[in-house]
């Protein structure tokens, strides 16, 4: 700064040198120190990625600079301190929930991650006390203004002159410069580049590379200037034929529906639907089997568990679900794509769709197929094929999540905390007192299914957990960690309503009739990898952390029938509807019938995959091979990506365009900012 002095030789402030770089260094220094801060705490540590979120964030703070000094000078400090602790405050909260659920919330997901903490404000409050000092660390920002207040206050006063337009320019250079780096680094699927452009990339993968705020603003305006291999189009991957068979043996019968697709395409101007059609048009399905209708008259019985994984099952601690999981139809290799979120898992499970993971999605796909014909959920296809009425049940209130609307569309005749059952305490309620509260609803029909999505198994993991005090008795002498401990005093409730269950389908003669199948709707979040390991015995990875148990107990069954497949959330449905001759068509779901022939795979929610050939990691570019290299198919790696990428594209077109109400007629949908109406 430059002075001059008055008469009296009082120093007078004649002008600063360079305030727009002083106001940019400190929004640089501010925001760099955010991004910095909570990838540290997530991501436990940083890699050389880290600098394309330190150049996209020094041409966020050029843009910062250049707004800030338009501010008149008597309040551009006021507005720099608010400025400040709103940025904290969003740092803060991504902190805290991902402390919380193990991801980041996105930007136009803030009003679910809102009414989640919300929700959650006991388990908010308790992690904010117990990370206080990552959270208080955030405020250095805040002190560094303050500081600069004290001692260099004439930045904030000076008058800003058109040299401050060279922030324009400058904000260019840096974000062209990682754009250029970008394109440089390559342009395949699973790039760097890849991750910025594409639009279905979860929330951490991207914040991850290129910051938070860059995160909210590919979210919130979509990416610009490429395309990546996923946008040519749907990959069609093809079935297998099987060499020197027999005519007999060739004669195969698929699930799927008779449908003409040219002459659907001519009802239909929208192209979403069209691209839909023929994809669909030029697959098979898969192949009807020796299993097709096995249980076609037995009751079903389908649970998602709240955070139910491996790790809960115990034959002395758990001993119901022990004998559930190894009786029936024995899974191997079954991985739990989600490592949060219950509607995507939940979703994924009865919808045998991959959830919509589009940077522009707003809310849950569960939510929004709530208006949408849904004709291949089992409560529609029990009540539209079989002539019986399914039930449901969720031992919390039915608006969160809108439950009492999604559920209510898939056909079930459902009952919520407060809207048709009552329990002792609310959060988490008993999954024990739901069972005893539902089961007479149904269990003296001829057929019945019946379906429940629990909730004891929920976090947090500790005694101020009404269901942990109850059983911790009960759990207080196993050899793990007190949270891990605190964790099956939760499950010991799934288990207490599984056994009642148990109980009563054989005092009602009908268990040898009945097959239950419960699977988890997400990995255990509130529990650190250290802690799950201790539950099985071994390292948690990225590959292993998700291997999970579906559990398939059929009453009745002589022999175990197992699976070695692998096989995950979407697969569920399809497998159920094969096993009960339901009639449906295959080409229409994500999810892949695990009797079937074709190509079997585990994906997780990130696109990493798993099959018995190769395991890949879509976040670190790891593979893993299970056979010799030679053995693997050219182009399979390859292949793999882009079947994965087309189902998951193809689930999210289906649920956006409202597909199901064209195919079948169902009357008026709304399409994005378009809409049709059905041909009736």
């Amino acid at each position: 700064m430059l002075t001059k002095h008055n008469a009296e030789g009082q120093e007078i402030e004649k002008q600063v040198r360079f305030p727009g770089l002083k106001l940019f260094l400190y929004w640089f220094f501010a925001l760099f120190y955010l991004e910095s801060a909570v990838h540290f705490t997530v991501y436990d540590g940083f890699s050389a990625r880290f600098l394309y979120a330190a150049g996209l964030t020094a041409a966020i703070a050029c843009l910062l600079a250049l707004v800030f000094s338009l501010i008149p000078r008597k309040l551009r400090f006021g507005a720099s301190v608010v400025g400040t602790v709103g940025l904290i405050f969003l740092y803060g909260s991504q902190m805290v929930y991902e402390f919380i659920f193990g991801t980041m919330y996105s930007a136009v997901q803030m009003g679910m991650g809102g009414a989640a903490l919300t929700s959650f404000w006991r388990e908010t409050l308790a992690t904010m006390w117990e990370k206080l000092p990552y959270i208080a660390g955030l405020l250095v920002p805040l002190a560094v203004l303050l500081l600069l207040r004290k001692f260099c206050g004439s930045m904030f006063r000076a008058t800003f002159g058109r040299g401050q337009l060279l922030l324009i320019p400058a904000a260019v250079i840096f974000h062209a410069a990682v754009l250029f780096c970008l394109h440089s680094g390559g342009t395949g699927m699973f790039t760097d580049y890849y991750y910025f452009y594409s639009e279905t990339i979860a929330t951490n993968q991207t914040a991850e590379r290129f910051g938070v705020l860059t995160m909210f603003r590919l979210e919130l305006i979509g990416s610009f200037g490429g395309q990546v291999e996923e946008d040519e189009g749907y990959f069609v991957e093809t079935m297998p034929v099987q060499e020197n068979a027999s005519e007999e043996q060739v004669k195969v019968e698929y699930n799927v529906l008779e449908l003409d697709f040219d002459a659907l395409n001519a009802k239909t101007e929208n192209e979403m639907i069209q691209n839909i059609n023929n994809y669909c048009a030029k697959l098979t399905g898969t192949n009807k089997n020796e299993y097709t209708g096995m249980l076609s008259d037995y009751n079903l019985i389908v649970l998602c568990a709240e955070s139910f994984a491996t790790g809960v099952i115990d034959p002395e601690v758990t001993p119901t679900l022990y004998r559930l999981a190894n009786e029936g139809i024995v899974f191997n290799n079954y991985y739990n794509a989600f490592p949060n979120t219950t509607t995507d898992g939940e979703y994924a499970m009865v919808q045998g769709l991959w959830p919509d993971t589009s940077r522009d999605k707003g809310t849950s796909s569960l939510y929004n197929s709530k208006d949408s014909y849904l004709p291949y959920t089992l409560g529609n296809l029990f009540m539209e094929q079989r002539g019986i009425q399914a039930y449901g049940y969720h031992n919390y209130i039915g608006a969160y999540y809108g439950r009492e609307e999604s559920h209510p569309n898939m056909g079930y005749s459902m009952k919520f905390a407060r809207d048709g059952m009552k329990f002792s305490n609310s959060w988490p309620s008993s999954d024990l007192e739901m069972m005893e509260q539902s089961i007479d609803d149904y269990i003296g029909m001829d057929q019945f299914h019946a379906y429940y999505m629990t909730f004891s198994g929920h976090y947090k993991y500790d005694t101020s957990n009404a269901l942990v005090r109850k059983n911790w008795e009960e759990a207080y002498g196993l050899p793990y960690s007190r949270k891990t401990r605190s964790y099956i005093s939760c499950n010991l409730e799934l288990e207490y309503a599984m056994a009642y269950l148990m109980q009563r389908l054989e005092e009602a003669g009908v268990a040898d009739k009945t097959a239950i199948v419960l699977a988890g709707d997400h990995f255990p979040y509130g529990l650190e990898d250290e802690e799950y390991a201790e539950l099985v015995g071994g390292e948690v990875d990225c590959f292993s952390k998700f291997k999970s148990t579906l559990i398939f107990w059929v009453g009745g069954m002589e022999e175990n029938i197992v699976v070695d497949e692998y096989c995950c959330n979407v697969d569920i449905l399809p497998t159920i509807l094969n096993l009960w001759g339901f009639e449906y068509d295959s080409r229409m779901l994500a999810g892949t019938d695990v009797f079937s022939d074709g190509t079997h795979a585990a994906v997780l929610i990130d696109k990493s995959f798993l099959t018995d050939k190769v395991w890949f990691n879509a976040n670190t570019g790891e593979i893993r091979y299970q056979v010799e290299e030679s053995q693997i198919p050219a182009g399979y790696i390859e292949n793999m990506h882009r079947m994965i990428n087309t189902r998951f594209t193809i689930s999210s077109d289906i649920l956006n365009a409202g597909y199901y109400n064209f195919i079948f007629d169902k009357g008026e949908v709304n399409v994005g900012i378009e809409s049709w109406k059905g041909n009736g």
